[in-house]
């Protein structure tokens, strides 16, 4: 579009549209996340995310001078997070896996599961107020041996708790009976009090290891992540539009 005297054309903010898109995105994942929809995966945190940016940068590029510097950083920097993000799309029908020829069943108050039965479609619902009950079986006498729990991340591992067992008695059963899921969790450290929603979690013992998807159920926004999460995302949404539509319309006179 052409200067016409005494006129200035608005340059573009590919930097402020990714960035606003991005934690949009992020805000969304957690709200989807935290109402049990979907868990915090490759595609939830960086692939949708990514998407979102992709598209606030070209909201607030439209009608506007070009900025070629930044708007390139922004593109090489979204188109990777989107790029990485894909790679979680051959995981999308996972399910739940067992190594080492160890079984585990689980039954609470909502459903019944044997792990390998688990999938992101079709989480383990748990109720965190009702009961628990498990029941870890190896196939041969593990003695002496550490164990830990985790929970997937973005594709990363984050331990929940860990700890070194003797089993002096040589049982290859490990089993329990919890009346209430969150006095159980908050007893051991794991802050389930603000967990909700879909999570693949797992873990190894001695050498058995595999993962399962759990879902613990909420109520719309229950926990404060949820509250911040929507707060931010429409915030981010607003600022978006603020800076998308801002100077649009043609140029602008000169003070």
């Amino acid at each position: 579009m052409p200067e016409e005297p005494g006129t200035t054309i608005p340059k573009a903010r590919p930097i402020t549209g990714g960035i606003l898109g991005v934690v949009a995105g992020l805000a969304a994942a957690v709200v989807l996340q935290q109402q049990g929809l979907w868990p915090l995966d490759k595609l939830t945190v960086f692939l949708f995310p990514g998407i979102v940016g992709l598209i606030g940068v070209l909201l607030t590029k439209l009608g506007r001078a070009a900025a070629t510097a930044s708007l390139t950083t922004m593109l090489v920097l979204l188109v990777a997070m989107v790029a990485w993000g894909a790679t979680g799309i051959a995981d999308i029908d996972e399910f739940g896996e067992l190594n080492g020829g160890c079984q585990v069943i689980a039954d609470s108050d909502l459903d019944s599961t044997t792990v390998v039965d688990s999938s992101r479609r079709n989480p383990f619902l748990i109720d965190p107020q009702g009961g628990l009950s498990w029941a870890a079986m190896s196939p041969v006498v593990f003695m002496d041996y550490d164990w830990q729990m985790w929970v997937d991340l973005g594709g990363a591992q984050v331990e929940l708790d860990s700890d070194h067992e003797d089993n002096e008695g040589g049982s290859v059963v490990n089993a329990d009976d919890v009346p209430n899921i969150t006095e159980y969790a908050e007893a051991r450290g794991i802050p389930i009090d603000q967990m909700r929603g879909v999570y693949k979690v797992g873990g190894f013992a001695a050498t058995c290891d595999g993962f399962g998807f759990v879902e613990i159920v909420s109520e719309p926004l229950e926990t404060l992540a949820a509250k911040i999460a929507a707060g931010v995302g429409g915030l981010a949404l607003i600022l978006l539009l603020v800076a998308a539509l801002t100077g649009r319309g043609g140029p602008r006179i000169e003070a």
